[in-house]
């Protein structure tokens, strides 16, 4: 039976003038519904599916119904998402594979970027037999990641680089570099110098100094991060170095103010003492951490396990331009299995921060929530409706800190035609 769309005026928020949508229905129905509208026009998609977990088995034949489930949902998300997009999927160690297989034939192994792996947890209960499980996997795939060369979609954050730098890193392999005649200041007395006054670096020939340059080209031996090549290439650059000392600890300075792009590293920390951090400054927090700021907002323990707001606001702050260079903050953001609505309150508290414009999609199945459990004992009768309570809060909160966020978002749920 076909399926469409219907506005829930009484139920959105600032209707007229927010930019965000909610929907209640079922994903597969809503994700081709919107294909109307939104073909090839989200930029970022992340969902966290359900399956089987511990002895709760959502589904009986543990793979085939939910590859049955899962896979005409991610092409129908492939249609959705532009050609630079990219989606984000959670999921455990017990199906990673299983779903890697789906995605590789979904959107091509060519297409797959990375598996990042989440440390959900920093407290362990009774040991399990040989390991225990405090991680859980997020597959990242772009629509199409190839463009003439690899397109470079995630990006943590750009670097100023200093305008000199050190050439010795204690990891790299011992090299010989030659630097021609007047490429090197030195700040120490003029005279020919025939050894240094550090083991890192070896003089391999003589130098001559007069007015504060080397008269002649001179060759040092030791671990270099740049090779001769890359020490020739900076010199056609404007780049110069510098020997402040008998050391001979040579340093490049820069013509003019560099900049690097950082890489996302796979493995996505939350341990206090070694945490992931976005280029906002925040940390990536734990599932236990993301429990307890739930718990909070909404006055009751009504999700287990609810995804992290950092980790959802790192992910979505790594979505980099290439194109332009930049990190851009105007694009919309899909989430078809939203649950406690996460996504949304990442995707609002980013906006906050630096003015951005970006929207959120999110549908939710209304699931009913079982008799007796907090959430019903609350007055809440299914997850759309708590989803929907959690969205208005956090959007509260938020205003509170940047009055010029769109906290608003407009219900839709899926009406019989």
């Amino acid at each position: 039976m076909i399926k469409n769309l219907s506005f829930c005026k009484n139920l959105s928020v600032d209707e007229t003038t927010t930019n965000n949508i909610y929907i209640e229905g079922d994903n597969l129905e809503v994700l081709n519904y919107l294909e109307k509208e939104y073909k090839n026009k989200i930029r970022m998609i992340y969902i966290d599916p359900p399956y089987n977990t511990g002895n709760s088995f959502i589904y009986k034949d543990s793979y085939k119904n939910w590859a049955d489930m899962i896979a005409p949902r991610l092409k129908s998300a492939k249609n959705l998402m532009c050609d630079d997009g990219v989606i984000f999927i959670s999921i455990g160690e017990e199906e990673v594979e299983n779903l890697k297989h789906i995605c590789n034939n979904i959107f091509g192994k060519e297409n797959f970027i990375t598996k990042f792996i989440y440390e959900k947890t920093q407290h362990f209960g009774r040991q399990k037999l040989n390991t225990y499980s405090n991680a859980e996997y997020i597959l990242c795939y772009a629509k199409c990641l190839f463009d003439k060369k690899i397109k470079e979609l995630l990006v943590e954050r750009i670097s100023k680089n200093l305008m000199d730098a050190p050439l010795y890193n204690a990891s790299n392999n011992m090299k010989e570099i030659t630097f021609p005649s007047g490429s090197v200041t030195f700040n120490i007395k003029d005279g020919t110098y025939n050894k240094t006054e550090s083991a890192q670096y070896e003089l391999l020939n003589n130098v001559k100094v007069i007015n504060n340059r080397n008269e002649n080209d001179f060759t040092l031996r030791f671990r270099s991060r740049w090779s001769q090549k890359n020490v020739i290439d900076e010199l056609n650059m404007g780049t110069r170095f510098l020997i402040k000392t008998k050391k001979f600890a040579v340093r490049a300075i820069y013509k003019q103010e560099r900049c690097t792009k950082i890489a996302p590293k796979q493995i996505l920390f939350t341990n206090p003492q070694n945490p992931t951090i976005s280029r906002f400054g925040e940390k990536i927090s734990s599932s236990e951490a993301a429990t307890g700021e739930l718990e909070k907002l909404l006055g009751g323990k009504y999700f287990n396990y609810p995804k992290s707001v950092s980790l959802l606001s790192y992910l979505i702050s790594l979505i980099f331009d290439y194109k332009t260079q930049t990190f851009p903050n105007d694009f919309i953001i899909l989430d078809f299995f939203s649950g406690s609505g996460t996504t949304a309150h990442a995707c609002m508290h980013l906006n906050s921060i630096d003015n951005g414009k970006r929207k959120f999609i999110l549908i939710q199945k209304p699931e009913t929530i079982p008799n007796k459990s907090p959430a019903k004992t609350a007055g809440y009768n299914n997850i759309f409706e708590l989803g929907r309570k959690r969205i208005i809060l956090t959007g509260q909160n938020i205003k509170k800190q940047n009055s010029k966020t769109d906290i608003g978002f407009k219900v839709y749920k899926t009406i019989n035609r």
